[in-house]
């Protein structure tokens, strides 16, 4: 616990309480700032092209059966993200300025778009016309709050649920607490590649956008 204690304090370590049980989560945004600042600079293009290959021929004999194995798993991603923004930046980023910074989309010339209130959808709008409905807006408090869930679109055999908690951090800035859980047909390729495509989402995409400026046709999402 004393272990425990120091990481929740450097903010390694998220702590969630569920009724009479304490809930530990890896917060992976301080351990990418560690990586950017540490490991990242003096990395070798070479090694990390080699280890890519390496990956690539040691898991691809496997990869597709296992996605192809039905599977029910219930999996939760927490992360914390400091931002230097108000929470109403924050919530309008979230919200009515969605489509200037949000990456994942079917066809990268698509807008997307938020209808702000309960039972609205999320859009994506293809640019002959044509879209797809991504979620659904089951809570809204602005600029404290905003819930959505809805079933998958993209990949079938699962559902989802996403919860966006703004807090101010009394320094003129905000800490954006993030919930993702998925349950259904979800297998441990398509887990990593939600914990990285929230990595993405959270570390380069909205933070880019409220404090670099960066916009998804910039080069954020490309």
């Amino acid at each position: 616990m004393q272990h425990l204690g120091v990481l929740g304090e450097a903010k390694l370590v998220l702590f969630r309480r569920e009724g009479r049980l304490r809930l530990n989560y890896a917060n992976p945004v301080p351990l990418r700032e560690i990586y950017e600042r540490w490991v990242s600079p003096p990395a070798s293009s070479a090694a990390e092209t080699d280890l890519h290959l390496k990956r690539y021929a040691e898991s691809k004999h496997k990869v597709d059966p296992i996605m192809n194995e039905p599977e029910f798993r219930h999996i939760k991603i927490e992360t914390e993200t400091p931002i230097a923004a108000p929470p109403e930046r924050v919530f309008a980023a979230l919200t009515t300025e969605y489509d200037a910074w949000w990456p994942h989309r079917y066809k990268p010339d698509s807008r997307v778009s938020i209808d702000t209130q309960p039972g609205g959808y999320y859009y994506e709008h293809f640019s002959n016309g044509g879209g797809a409905v991504t979620g659904t807006v089951v809570y809204i408090d602005a600029p404290r709050k905003l819930s959505g869930t809805g079933p998958s679109s993209l990949l079938r055999g699962f559902d989802s649920y996403s919860s966006h908690t703004i807090e101010d951090d009394g320094n003129g800035g905000s800490i954006l607490k993030r919930t993702m859980e998925i349950w259904g047909s979800v297998s441990p390729e398509l887990e990593q590649m939600f914990r990285e495509g929230t990595k993405q989402m959270m570390d380069e995409a909205l933070v880019g956008y409220l404090e670099k400026g960066i916009t998804y046709t910039s080069g954020a999402g490309r």
